[in-house]
């Protein structure tokens, strides 16, 4: 017994129903945020690691290293899951298919060799702890478990538009919190006084990237 279209008066030869495409993060293609925020995590530690300022921001360099592993990790694995769940959908920012991942997969073979070159050690400065990787997990898994009362609530509709966009916009803006933070205490910072210096005892690194490691685990 057949129930398309086709079995309903006046619909017979009507053109198929087209699925119905589920609107993501800001209004752009799946995965658009993850691979921006993957992208800007990445450029903002190898830029440390280029000019040698690991020292400089001993807590933040570290917690940019666990957030990239995490994020990375999440990031390919969300292919085929909850990026391009649909063959009609673009891939993330509207580029090329496999873009983003070939572009990091690159990136870290290029930013391994030259640590290489440089013969830098691949050891965290002193200043690590294991309270670093626990407060990113703690993020992640908090976003996760939104996500989760999001979707029983809401069903098969998935989040609300305002919900993913207020995600994409709280975890876009801790990274570029931590951008300003780095820029400011390299470049800045050296040339005031003591006691005009900003970010000097960096106690909300931690925050904001714990709040880019919610916004990977609630679109997990």
């Amino acid at each position: 017994m057949s129930t398309g279209r086709q079995d309903i008066p006046g619909l017979e030869g009507a053109p198929p129903l087209r699925p119905i495409r589920r609107r993501h993060a800001l209004g752009l293609p799946a995965g658009s945020i993850r691979a921006l925020l993957t992208a800007l995590v990445f450029g903002l530690l190898a830029t440390i690691i280029v000019t040698n300022h690991q020292t400089d921001v001993p807590t933040l360099y570290n917690y940019l290293w666990y957030l990239l592993l995490l994020i990375i990790a999440h990031y390919f694995a969300a292919h085929g899951n909850t990026i391009r769940t649909h063959k009609a959908e673009k891939s993330p920012l509207g580029l090329p298919r496999g873009f983003f991942r070939f572009l990091f997969f690159i990136g870290f073979i290029l930013l391994i060799v030259w640590l290489y070159y440089e013969h830098q050690s691949f050891a965290p400065p002193s200043q690590s702890s294991a309270a670093n990787p626990l407060v990113l997990l703690a993020g992640f898994f908090a976003g996760v478990g939104v996500a989760r009362l999001v979707r029983w609530t809401h069903g098969e509709q998935g989040p609300p538009f305002w919900f993913q966009d207020l995600q994409a916009w709280i975890a876009l803006i801790a990274v570029l919190v931590l951008i300003v933070e780095v820029c400011v205490r390299l470049f800045i910072n050296p040339t005031v006084p003591p006691e005009k210096q900003l970010f000097k005892d960096g106690q909300w690194e931690g925050v904001f990237a714990a709040l880019v490691g919610f916004y990977f685990g609630a679109r997990s």
